[in-house]
């Protein structure tokens, strides 16, 4: 409801608020309650003229409003008050980022999947589908694929509870090759996604046809444990599937 007097009576009033900051809500609280009493003053039988200026009235001197409210609205109060609630939002965003940012590399880490070796013929598979927790990590080796050019590779994927006290590292795996007991030396690469949730792929190059085992070592936080699977057994050869 748009009335001049009452719209001058205001900016009197508020002229007198030194914290402009609260300028907007005064004014809204201030032309609300002059037309609760505008509708009281009409319903009482009072024409429209009559009851605009009887509200007027009954507001009061508006500097005498204007300086009451200043002393409520105190500036040093009022930017302690903006300032404080400036701080929380800034504190909201600083612990909502790492949320968001584990929800959406996460999302995008379940869905991701693993790359193809394209450059060489495949000879054989093994689907591990082995699963084993250290402390507050579950590692799991899902297959390991050995290739023309004696490239073995390793699939695997780690989950880290987000709850947990630990730093969260983008754990990979470090698999060690053997044929009977002799260790083979270590060469090739490997890609890990994700802190909490991420699959990755570990490549060893001149491994020979007749490795027998892999060994994963597993230590995280003082806890020791390993891996050991068998190439000896479950291959499915690629000429034979």
């Amino acid at each position: 409801m748009h009335v001049p007097d009452w719209e001058k009576y205001l900016k009197e009033v508020l002229s007198h608020v030194k914290f402009r900051y609260d300028h907007n809500p005064i004014y809204v609280e201030l032309s609300n309650h002059m037309e609760d009493r505008y509708e009281d003053f009409i319903s009482d039988g009072m024409d429209e003229e009559q009851g605009k200026k009887a509200v007027l009235t009954c507001m009061g001197d508006a500097d005498t409003l204007g300086e009451e409210l200043n002393k409520v609205h105190s500036p040093v109060i009022g930017w302690i008050w903006l300032s404080l609630r400036n701080l929380l939002i800034i504190l909201i965003l600083i612990n909502f980022f790492p949320v968001f940012s584990l929800i959406t590399t996460s999302f995008i880490s379940v869905f991701e999947t693993y790359k193809d070796k394209e450059d060489s013929p495949l000879v054989y598979t093994i689907d591990v589908g082995y699963k084993e927790k250290v402390y507050d990590t579950t590692y799991i080796i899902d297959k390991i694929l050995y290739y023309e050019d004696n490239t073995m590779e390793i699939r695997y994927a780690t989950w880290t509870n987000p709850f947990s006290d630990s730093i969260k590292w983008s754990l990979s795996i470090n698999p060690q090759i053997y044929v009977g007991e002799t260790q083979l030396p270590r060469g090739g690469n490997g890609w890990k996604s994700g802190s909490y949730y991420g699959r990755g792929q570990e490549f060893r190059e001149d491994v020979p046809l007749d490795a027998t085992k892999i060994i994963i070592p597993l230590i995280y936080n003082n806890n020791n444990k390993e891996i050991s699977i068998d190439l000896t057994e479950r291959r499915m050869m690629a000429n034979e599937s």
